[in-house]
């Protein structure tokens, strides 16, 4: 029998599609995906298939990062990465390899099959499909989204397009690029309408199955979004709950937290099982508690463009902002339209307040205000972890979610406000698309960073074709400086530049890529009281053939090892085009 509060209905609530014909509507999605597929090629310079083989970012400090996801579809094309499974890869962390199990990721699906794709492709070709692919989804599902809310199909298109090329995804491609996969947001949001509504989600029905997909499918994906999706859903029906005492849709708001949390373990069972077998063992990733002041979320940044913005002015105001300020600003910029949808719900709510009608307050203002309480510098993520839980550092991407919840809510209400006039809607939304395209396109990148990309990359490939042609196949290459891996950079390296010459080999291994745990245990380890001469025994002894110098993590571009090294018989060497690579071939 159905309890009596699901049959209640206190609202109405369109969550259907609006009447349009199918071939205009299908028309609207391919003009939408055409347009920001113009955007994103035009944004990155890739209009032919050569240029997709190319890496949208390579040695740029600021994305270097893009590396060790690079190093990961490489991983996973070769079938050492697998998700669920233990993460061994034999061509990294020599001689032992490189252990990756224990780094917690829940991204592994994502990962494997863009693996998949570099198989045909290659890896740079795939992750620039899976970046692109990644704006096609967002502005999809907003779309599809936004139509069952009921939305105007002109509003739909705008704000699918808005969310679509949010500045947010282009600030974290492609060195953050599972992070931008933030195609399923736009799924949360008719989800938290349910779980709030008075008749919330009955068990079984339509609605709690759609809600349990969703939860899985977001569990499979960064645990940002994750835990924002449970935290609003188990928000909304609480709230429910203590104004009706409706134990069914309660039941059916755990059962969705359930499914996303079955999926977080899931993608976590190969780590757990690992730390269970080896209870001794480090945690691959430890993060300090002033990350996340640094990258909380902070509403200035909402305002602030980017430095790609195309307005000069623009440009400006940014760099002179991220000169005065000591916290980073990673790309929370909401656009114009963001920042005027974010505008309108809280002017609404104020103006609802204002006139005594509290209950009417929109449900975005107090989703909207959670998010700020949570993840603002200072807020609930903070307090959480000054007691050890470090894991939630980058408060900023909440920035998305927000981005989210106010463009449904004002194409929602520009629906309504244009329903009596549909040809004027069209217009004003016609025009408001040339805005967002015209604040939200970032500048393409000069073609002097491309062409020193080019320069880059071909330098690396020949370096690496140039030990593979000098080394015999299988041989293993010592790097120097020695650094943990992850998220761990020495002076002049960042974190991940030690996988370049992996990203290109066919048959060499290389010390780099065990984790903290490993190398704090290993015999590495032993190098660093140790004198150069009896250090290259070591490394000998150990089975390498070569070692790899990254000039850059020394003040003198290790000038006075190179000296020394001669001085010891080991004069063969390989230069890099870049002058910033070498390799001394060992003497046997």
């Amino acid at each position: 029998m159905e309890h009596a509060c699901l049959k209640k209905r206190a609202e109405k609530e369109p969550n259907s599609f609006p009447p349009e014909p199918f071939r205009r509507e299908c028309a609207a999605i391919g003009g939408l995906l055409f347009l920001i597929a113009l955007i994103w090629c035009a944004v990155w310079s890739m209009w032919t298939p050569q240029d997709f083989k190319l890496p949208s970012a390579y040695l740029n400090p600021r994305e270097s990062d893009v590396i060790g996801m690079l190093a990961s579809f490489k991983a996973a094309a070769e079938g050492h990465y697998v998700p669920m499974f233990a993460k061994t890869i034999p061509e990294l962390g020599a001689p032992e390899g490189a252990d990756w199990t224990s780094i917690p990721t829940i991204e592994e699906i994502p990962i494997y099959l863009t693996g998949l794709l570099a198989r045909a492709v290659g890896i740079f070709a795939a992750l620039n499909i899976t970046l692109l692919l990644g704006h096609l989804l967002a502005a999809c599902t907003f779309y599809v989204v936004a139509r069952y809310m009921g939305c105007e199909l002109a509003w739909a298109f705008l704000g699918g397009l808005a969310f679509g090329i949010a500045p947010f995804i282009f600030s974290e491609s492609p060195h953050h690029s599972i992070v931008a996969y933030v195609w399923h947001i736009p799924l949360f949001l008719p989800i938290w309408k349910w779980v709030s509504s008075a008749q919330g989600i009955p068990p079984l029905s339509r609605r709690f199955w759609f809600a349990i997909a969703v939860a899985f499918i977001t569990g499979l994906q960064n645990v940002y979004y994750t835990n924002i999706f449970c935290q609003l859903t188990l928000l909304g029906g609480l709230i429910l709950y203590l104004r009706g005492r409706c134990l069914p849709a309660l039941a059916s708001v755990f059962a969705i937290i359930a499914s996303s949390a079955a999926a977080f373990s899931l993608m976590s069972v190969d780590t757990w099982v690992q730390k269970l077998a080896h209870p001794a063992l480090s945690s691959a990733i430890e993060r300090a508690y002033k990350w996340l002041e640094i990258y909380a979320l902070k509403p200035i940044d909402l305002l602030i463009p980017l430095p790609s913005h195309q307005l000069e002015a623009f440009r400006t105001f940014a760099i002179n902002h991220a000169k005065d300020t000591i916290l980073a600003n990673e790309g929370s910029y909401l656009g114009l339209l963001g920042i005027a949808a974010l505008l309108w719900v809280f002017g609404t709510a104020f103006y609802t307040a204002f006139k005594g009608r509290a209950n009417e307050i929109p449900r975005e203002t107090w989703q909207i205000l959670w998010v700020f309480a949570v993840f603002i510098t200072g807020g609930l993520n903070a307090i959480v972890a000054a007691f050890g839980f470090t894991f939630f550092r980058a408060g900023y991407r909440m920035s998305i979610v927000i981005l989210a919840i106010a463009l449904l809510f004002a194409m929602q209400r520009a629906s309504g406000i244009f329903a009596a006039n549909r040809r004027l809607g069209s217009l004003v939304a016609i025009a408001l698309t040339l805005l967002v395209i015209w604040d939200q396109m970032p500048a393409a990148a000069p073609l002097a960073q491309r062409d020193l990309t080019v320069f880059q990359v071909e330098s690396d490939r020949e370096f690496t074709e140039a030990m593979e042609s000098r080394l015999p196949e299988g041989a293993m290459v010592f790097q120097i400086p020695i650094m943990s891996f992850p998220e761990a950079p020495v002076p002049g390296i960042t974190p991940y530049e030690h996988f370049r010459p992996y990203l290109f080999s066919k048959n060499l291994r290389f010390s780099f890529g065990a984790t903290k745990g490993d190398i704090e245990r290993g015999w590495q380890a032993k190098l660093g009281g140790l004198g150069l001469e009896e250090s290259l025994q070591l490394i000998k002894k150990q089975g390498f053939q070569a070692v790899y110098i990254n000039r850059k993590g020394f003040s003198d571009k290790a000038e006075g090892m190179i000296k020394a090294l001669n001085g010891l018989g080991v004069a063969e060497k390989i230069d890099s085009k870049n002058r910033d690579l070498i390799c001394f071939i060992l003497p046997k």
